[in-house]
């Protein structure tokens, strides 16, 4: 059996968020992304993914590395899917540091067909109707990405303003 399968980048055309910060314990945050991503994307526990997580214990200041996925159902056709990548370093004794968060996403809906009225029939289905179900997907995403941002910027005690004027003005 074929399909028809039409995936969109959440944060398209800037590809993904980023959060940078450098203070006291920036490791806090990796220690709550997956509940975050539970919290704020409704998640059950099997629909989020620690892809990778390491961190060098033999160096100081130690470097970590994570990367969590997590997947929702949209409905019969579609998917939501958001990554977060968390990478930094952190003193052991001052507990100082730094991190860079990337917050990205896609919105993926898969149709199955066997003959080509079935094809066409989804391609008239999606563009005649389907389109604006699809777009309110991609809004609900991006308001859980930059939810998951607001409550990570919370947890580091960085100023919303702050961020906004220290991104806006490297370009």
């Amino acid at each position: 059996m074929s399909s028809i399968n039409i995936t969109d980048e959440i944060q398209a055309p800037k590809g993904a968020t980023v959060v940078k910060f450098s203070g006291k314990n920036p490791f806090v945050v990796v220690t709550m992304i997956p509940k975050l991503l539970r919290y704020v994307m409704k998640l059950s526990g099997k629909d989020i993914h620690e892809r990778d997580i390491r961190w060098d214990t033999t160096s100081d200041p130690r470097e970590y590395y994570g990367y969590w996925t997590g997947q929702r159902t949209e409905d019969t056709w579609t998917k939501s899917k958001v990554t977060v990548i968390a990478q930094g370093t952190q003193d052991i004794k001052t507990g100082e540091g730094s991190i860079r968060i990337e917050l990205k996403g896609t919105v993926s809906t898969t149709y199955d067909y066997a003959n080509f009225l079935q094809r066409s029939f989804w391609w008239f289905f999606n563009r005649t109707f389907y389109f604006k179900q699809r777009r309110r997907y991609i809004d609900y995403a991006t308001d859980n990405i930059l939810t998951i941002r607001s409550k990570i910027m919370d947890e580091l005690g960085i100023m919303k303003d702050e961020f906004i004027t220290k991104n806006e003005m490297r370009g």
